[in-house]
């Protein structure tokens, strides 16, 4: 096991990295839910390679006590520029660039939509509170990080993401260059949000 994991009370799931435990040859039973094609490819061709880097690290979430992959997601640090006093971001004198961790993908796995629909649950958001969320507190205490942040794909995610405790940037200007400075390879256009890691219980 490449790393020990935080403890987190999710009564249905469990989490791994992806490079233990042979979870890399299971990517090929991984497709992510409502055609990603570009986070499906991601794991299946790069996510070793940015792992082997140390530029991100990737999580497998499984049904408990099985090998069941029931979603995927990513984790890397960065910086963006943060205004404490503001919850519309916008750049001024009191900007500054402050530590953060970017959710750069997460999934589920079409592959095990049955069994995630038999949930009486919302699988997505019982996954980032119970796994994400407690990975990110951990990080912020062990290293200091500010503001966990993602770029949502389209406004029916961004609408999702909110639901989750992340603030839209209401800036064009802003969302346009941390699009330009952040976005990933295979995203565009993207609409950036936050959530300050002090909100994180």
């Amino acid at each position: 096991m490449s790393f020990i994991p935080v403890e987190i009370n999710s009564e249905y799931f469990s989490y791994e990295r992806l490079v233990d435990n042979g979870n890399e040859s299971c990517m090929k039973r991984f497709a992510a839910i409502n055609g990603a094609t570009g986070i499906t490819n991601y794991f299946q061709k790069q996510a070793i390679k940015d792992e082997n880097d140390y530029s991100v690290r990737n999580y497998v979430v499984k049904l408990k006590g099985t090998e069941v992959i029931i979603a995927c997601f990513t984790l890397k640090c960065g910086s963006i520029p943060y205004n404490e006093k503001a919850i519309d971001l916008k750049f001024s004198k009191e900007t500054k660039l402050v530590p953060g961790l970017e959710l750069v993908n997460i999934a589920l796995n079409d592959y095990s939509l049955r069994i995630i629909k038999g949930f009486d649950i919302k699988v997505g958001r019982n996954i980032f509170y119970d796994i994400v969320q407690p990975i990110v507190k951990h990080v912020s205490q062990e290293v200091g990080t500010k503001v966990l942040y993602l770029f949502a794909a389209n406004q029916k995610l961004a609408q999702y993401y909110k639901t989750w405790g992340f603030y839209p940037v209401e800036d064009e200007s802003f969302n346009e260059r941390l699009n330009e400075d952040l976005q990933s390879e295979y995203s565009q256009n993207c609409i950036f949000m936050y959530k300050p890691v002090a909100e994180i219980e």
